[in-house]
């Protein structure tokens, strides 16, 4: 009797769980983020990337950066960004469609508070050609 319920509570637990990797199942290997990263070197350049690709702009901490808004239309900002973005790293947009966007950002020095600061604006500009 015991090795009866043993086996039917074990039997429930795994109808339970459904399939590891079936349709509707849960399929516990997380799926890498495909994309790109955009860097300082890439200023004045074009990158290239795939509908679908993240987009990781990460310009450094040196420069306190202030990007425009994405297009809306070939670059999007995800509304269930349910990551957090590393140092350095100023945002993370999805590729939706084809076509081109630029980037845009510009900013100041980061300085040590109560230390002089040079006055230097830095601008930076790079344009993404997203293919199907």
């Amino acid at each position: 009797m015991k090795t009866r319920l043993l086996a039917f509570a074990f039997a429930t637990i795994v109808a339970a769980c459904g399939t590891v990797a079936g349709p509707g199942g849960f399929d516990p290997s997380p799926t890498p983020m495909s994309g790109i990263t955009v860097t300082k070197a890439d200023n004045e350049r074009t990158v290239t990337a795939h509908v679908g690709d993240h987009i990781q702009i990460a310009l450094g901490e040196d420069i306190n950066w202030q990007l425009e808004p994405p297009d809306g239309l070939v670059l999007v900002r995800e509304t269930t960004q349910n990551y957090l973005l590393v140092r350095g790293t100023q945002a993370i947009w999805l590729a939706r469609s084809t076509g081109r966007s630029t980037i845009k950002a510009s900013g100041g020095m980061n300085c040590p508070s109560g230390s002089a600061c040079p006055m230097l604006l830095a601008i930076f500009t790079a344009t993404v050609e997203v293919s199907p």
